[in-house]
């Protein structure tokens, strides 16, 4: 008996070496927002959940330390991976605010993001809460976990692979995130490309204006008008953008086993 409680402890720390994997790197789970209590009572919580339910590959756990070493180390790829693919969604909303910034006049004023740990742009952060929201009244965290616990049933404990046809795919998602990036900026920079055209032609005409204390403001209020215009649009850009991020997951765990 005593035997059997010590082995299914030994799961129960690999499986929340792989769920603390994910909560640390994922969006919004891993948030500084989201207090370090509250995450490592998620993460033991949902260990204690799957653990009765999870295959062991081999010979169940090894005894030896460092070989359990080396099985942990390969839980917490997988879920420090899944959180890597879901952040590069929220990293092109950050490459299209900072374009947005740049066009519309915001470009000189950043405000510091918690959840991200870094500078964001005036539009970046906007449309960041903004997607963090959509996000969660999408269940997004809910359907986070679920693949989690999803990836029990395609790779089970140690059953970590890495195959080099995975590294071919980080060029492809980074590739999307900028593309992802550019259809958030796009509605302001067309904007902005008919604004400047037409001060210019307004310089040419009445040389006597300051374009640049008549640009200013102008160019600003513009942006200020297209994201409010434009924030359908942005979250039907989001939908797509968070259906190929799980999309995405589900070929990061395929490459993996």
């Amino acid at each position: 008996m005593q035997i059997f409680e010590v082995e299914l402890f030994k799961v129960f720390l690999l499986v929340m070496i792989r769920v603390g994997g994910l909560i640390v790197s994922a969006p919004v789970l891993g948030s500084r927002n989201f207090p370090v209590i509250g995450k490592i009572g998620l993460v033991g919580m949902t260990a204690m959940l799957i653990t009765p339910s999870v295959t062991m590959v081999g010979g169940g756990v090894p005894d030896d330390a460092l070989a359990f070493a080396f099985m942990g180390v390969g839980e917490l790829l997988i879920g420090l991976l899944m959180g890597f693919v879901m952040t590069m969604v929220f990293a092109a909303i950050q490459i299209g605010g900072q374009l947005m910034d740049m066009q519309s006049g915001f470009g000189m004023m950043n405000v510091f993001n918690p959840a991200m740990e870094t500078q964001f742009p005036i539009f970046g952060f906007f449309y960041f809460i903004v997607a963090v929201l959509y996000l969660l009244i999408l269940d997004g965290h809910h359907l986070m976990l679920l693949a989690l616990v999803r990836t029990f049933d395609k790779i089970p404990l140690g059953g970590f692979v890495f195959h080099p046809e995975l590294l071919l795919q980080v060029p492809r998602w980074g590739s999307a995130m900028f593309v992802d990036g550019l259809l958030i900026a796009a509605p302001i920079v067309g904007a902005m490309f008919v604004a400047y055209a037409s001060l210019g032609l307004l310089g040419r005409v009445v040389p006597q204006i300051h374009l640049f204390v008549v640009g200013f403001p102008l160019t600003m209020a513009l942006g200020m008008l297209v994201v409010g215009m434009s924030i359908q649009v942005y979250l039907a850009v989001l939908n797509g953008m968070f259906y190929n991020m799980f999309r995405n997951v589900d070929s990061m765990i395929n490459g993996m086993h």
